[in-house]
């Protein structure tokens, strides 16, 4: 995409929601995690494609942490283990045990002298969503779970604005309706797709519109974890976002925040679904 940097993102979409048969299981895990060194709370989707004990794939991180990116590591008996290196270089190590359907871990997160950050470490704790083999959605609503992680990368990663200059999509969508802070990541809690008729139900292609509900997660002057919620439509049939708005925030709001945002809105909106249906 133009408008876009291309980073992995592109790769994991084309994995995880083309419907190309590959020889490998996948699996999605939904939950929490918490860096213990600044005392902060953040949400955990992360989605694991197996090809014998080498694993990869992809985890989201929103809240009020970051980290989300590529993972590459390996499975041995019931213990998972891999790496992530987000988009600004930040590195972490996860580890964690797989009891039932319940995977636990802990996190550390590298030094890095760029952006100034310490040694940090976390602990992370998911459920299993859902699981198939060769990668394929076996039904609606599995394509809806991972459809939902795959926005919700989307509008996390960098993107190029009209001036030219790189920006994460919080931090870009905030900037456009708060006055001051920053803005640090964005879950999608819910998602209504309107599908095209004869759709297989499993494949963005199928899409004529879809809305989702998400949080944008941000730090504040006055409100240190403020969060605000936020919705967005994109017809597939216009390639056009037709509504961005804000449902509800614990900020003051800019005035033009209702323009701002449909503004950045379509930018984020039309990034998103282009990944979607160029990433073969």
């Amino acid at each position: 995409m133009k408008a876009k940097m291309k980073w992995i993102v592109i790769i994991f979409l084309s994995a995880m929601l083309t419907t190309v048969t590959v020889a490998k299981d996948t699996a999605l895990w939904d939950g929490t995690c918490r860096n213990v060194t600044h005392q902060l709370d953040g949400y955990l989707k992360l989605f694991i494609q197996q090809d014998g004990s080498r694993i990869s794939g992809y985890i989201s991180i929103s809240g009020w942490l970051t980290g989300s990116a590529e993972i590459n590591g390996r499975r041995d008996g019931n213990t998972i283990s891999f790496v992530s290196k987000d988009p600004a270089g930040v590195r972490i190590e996860w580890s964690g045990i797989v009891r039932g359907d319940i995977l636990d871990g802990e996190y550390v997160v590298d030094p890095n002298v760029s952006s100034g950050l310490g040694r940090q470490v976390g602990e992370f704790k998911v459920a299993l969503a859902d699981k198939h083999q060769d990668g394929v959605p076996e039904s609606e609503a599995a394509f809806r779970k991972l459809f939902m992680l795959g926005l919700e990368a989307e509008l996390n990663a960098p993107i190029r604005l009209d001036n030219g200059t790189m920006e994460f999509g919080a931090n870009s969508i905030f900037q456009s309706i708060h006055p001051v802070g920053t803005g640090v990541s964005v879950r999608v809690t819910e998602i209504d797709i309107d599908w095209k008729e004869n759709a297989t139900r499993k494949d963005a292609k199928d899409i004529r519109k879809y809305t989702i509900a998400y949080t944008l997660y941000w730090h504040g002057l006055i409100t240190p974890t403020g969060w605000t919620k936020m919705s967005l439509t994109y017809n597939a049939n216009l390639g056009q976002v037709t509504e961005h708005k804000i449902i509800q925030s614990t900020g003051t709001t800019n005035k033009e925040a209702k323009d701002m945002a449909f503004g950045i809105g379509v930018v984020i909106g039309q990034a998103a679904m282009e990944a979607f249906l160029n990433s073969k």
